[in-house]
């Protein structure tokens, strides 16, 4: 006995509708190209400060000679000049940067062509009492207001933080803010202009101080505040005092 069933076609039936690929946006496509190229930049740089000398100006760069070989720098269309005219810092442009100057630059190592896109230069006066040392700070004292950094040549330096220091702080995306000694932190980069310390070579009092942050990526160590608060709350051991052994007449 035969049982009826059915068969059924598979994929034979055209369909009535023609599948469309999705077209891309030149828009869209442009953002993601743009990001990828910025990504790839930021992984390529890092921020950094050098000091020395002018040697030679261009229209685009400049080359700075320091203390360890000659830098090349590449002025950026948003570039600052400042310098400190009659006790206060004025605002100038590249034009007022000339050979032989002597400048502290900040901005944007690209590590593989080794050019310093700069950001902000600072001009330096030629007052032979003027000190200045870049450096990593290591110790952040707030009872004395002191600052301990080890500069660039392995150095240890102490600054005196005074009243009348000032203080700033660049970053990429704010540029130049006011700073001060409490947002002064162990791991920051700083540059340091004040007078040398009678009597004492290795120690500056501040003038003036240039913080662009932590460029090393290392968590900064305890503060001395933290160890101050840990061995208050340590209770101290008392030894009893002994009452004296009678003497016998």
């Amino acid at each position: 006995m035969l049982l009826p069933f059915h068969i059924y076609a598979v994929g034979t039936e055209a369909s009535g509708t023609a599948t469309v690929a999705p077209t891309k946006n030149p828009q869209v496509e442009d953002l993601k190209e743009r990001l990828a190229t910025k990504v790839a930049q930021l992984r390529q740089s890092e921020r950094r400060a050098i000091y020395g000398t002018v040697k030679t100006v261009t229209i685009s760069t400049l080359t700075i000679g320091t203390i360890n070989k000659d830098i090349k720098i590449e002025l950026t269309d948003d570039i600052k000049v400042f310098q400190m005219l009659k006790g206060k810092r004025t605002a100038l442009t590249i034009e007022d940067v000339s050979k032989n100057d002597v400048v502290s630059i900040f901005g944007d190592w690209d590590t593989a062509v080794e050019v310093l896109k700069a950001k902000v230069i600072f001009i330096h006066n030629g007052n032979n009492d003027t000190k200045r040392v870049t450096g990593t700070i290591t110790e952040v004292k707030k009872a004395d207001y002191t600052i301990t950094l080890t500069s660039h040549d392995g150095n240890t330096v102490t600054v005196d933080f005074e009243t009348a220091t000032k203080t700033t702080i660049w970053t990429k995306e704010k540029g130049l803010e006011k700073g001060g000694f409490s947002k002064l932190v162990p791991g920051d980069t700083i540059l340091v202009v004040g007078t040398a310390v009678p009597k004492k070579e290795d120690r500056i009092s501040a003038l003036r101080i240039l913080n662009i942050g932590n460029r090393t990526g290392i968590s900064p160590t305890p503060t001395e505040e933290k160890n101050e608060a840990t061995s208050a709350s340590a209770k101290p051991i008392l030894t009893p005092i002994k009452s004296p052994t009678p003497t016998s007449k």
